[in-house]
């Protein structure tokens, strides 16, 4: 199975990991790796790699939370495995479309979709709200 390590600063991660059990059960192989201001970069590399190392066979997408943050800076070193995927700016449902589409879609598949869902996430409820009602109208 593809395995989904979520990276962030703080405990972003596991308040997610948190919230998508919450709402799709406990999934295995999704783990939530953490950065404080107490900890260094080494501590940051070394604690993905743990994550991420054991899913090298199957495939890892990795979700961090922000471009050109630490975060997302240490995974350009694990993404020369072609075998390793990293899309940056995650929410909660490009988690739980990560998490419900990993069994039926590829690596590559599975990013681009999660990717997807991330930017259709983002709406603004008033403008979307005015549409829906123009519709009708």
């Amino acid at each position: 199975m593809i395995g989904i390590v979520v990276i962030t600063h703080g405990s972003l991660s596991e308040q997610l990991l948190a919230t998508s059990s919450l709402i799709m059960g406990a999934p295995e192989d999704v783990h939530a790796v953490t950065f404080t201001a107490r900890e260094s970069l080494d501590d940051l590399r070394r604690n993905a790699g743990k994550a991420i190392d054991p899913y090298l066979n199957e495939g890892c997408l990795v979700l961090t939370d922000i471009m050109g943050g630490s975060a997302t800076n240490i995974c350009v070193e694990f993404m020369k495995n072609e075998k390793v995927e990293v899309i940056t700016g995650v929410n909660l449902p490009m988690l739980l479309d990560a998490i419900g589409r990993r069994e039926i879609a590829d690596l590559k598949e599975l990013s681009r979709k999660v990717q997807e869902s991330g930017c259709k996430s983002i709406i603004n409820l008033k403008e979307f709200f005015e549409k829906r009602a123009s519709k009708k109208a």
